[in-house]
């Protein structure tokens, strides 16, 4: 951690996006969420990839290859050194890219006590961002549970499945038992992905989750593959600026992404 006073910005807002169920679509949502942060003129989004497959990464620079630089990007914060964020080929967004051997830090006693300080959450927001969003690995760990601490708001994506749900809800267990007290203004949203409404199961399913949690689940969005070849053009791009995407979808997606951000 750097030793000399941060200035923290109380504008600078923290996203987390989180499920201990892997596949819940975490990494798209994140994606879409930094985009959906440049909705502001002169707007500026840092992402934070904590994920060892540093997918978000990949996304985010056109590298395929960035996962194997193991020096610098998100452990910089874990070392305690000088966070040095990197350009992507998104304007106005930059990273702080997650690679293979991040998985140490789960079992480091020092950035334990770096990740679990008050000036963490002080560092991000002095580094003079809008947004901050934070792509975490579903596995229970370091870099899945402190993120929590620093948060402005989390987002937990989940699909209509029981695994899914279980994922969700042990996420909101944690934030209950041992984040609230230290991050007590910290809000959720969940968001039903990849919901296919004409199988019974996900529309019980979906149904089940708004009865127990009300207007907390944000929103369902469908199946399409149009999101998914947004994601894999070069550069890839958000949906709603996918070209072949219906407009339905993509009204959706911005509107939801937009909401989230502006909360």
């Amino acid at each position: 951690m750097q030793t000399r006073k941060t200035q923290s910005s109380p504008k600078t807002k923290i996203i987390v996006v989180i499920n201990q169920k892997g596949g819940t679509g975490k990494t798209t949502l994140s994606f879409h969420l930094a985009h959906a942060g440049l909705e502001g003129a002169q707007s500026k989004v840092l992402c934070l990839d904590m994920d060892s497959q540093g997918t978000l990464s990949q996304y985010l620079t056109d590298n395929l290859d960035v996962t194997s630089i193991v020096q610098g990007g998100v452990g910089d914060l874990f070392e305690g050194a000088p966070a040095q964020p990197q350009k992507t080929t998104h304007p106005r967004i930059d990273l702080l890219h997650g690679h293979r051997e991040l998985d140490r830090y789960d079992f480091d006693e020092t950035a334990e006590e770096r990740a679990y300080s008050g000036e963490m959450s002080d560092l991000l927001r002095s580094l003079g961002y809008d947004y901050i969003v934070i792509d975490v690995p579903p596995a229970v760990g370091l870099r899945h549970l402190s993120p929590l601490r620093w948060a402005d708001i989390v987002v937990i994506p989940l699909e209509p499945s029981m695994a899914a749900i279980t994922g969700f809800q042990n996420v909101l267990g944690v934030m209950d038992e041992s984040i609230s007290a230290a991050n007590p203004k910290v809000k959720w949203v969940g968001v039903m992905n990849r919901a296919n409404m004409r199988v019974k199961a996900h529309r019980e399913k979906d149904a089940w989750m708004r009865e127990t949690y009300g207007n907390r689940i944000l929103a369902t969005l469908s199946t399409r593959a149009a999101v998914a070849e947004a994601m894999e053009e070069s550069p890839a791009r958000p949906v709603w600026s996918h070209g072949g995407a219906p407009k339905e979808l993509r009204d959706q997606w911005r509107e939801v992404c937009a909401e989230i951000v502006g909360r």
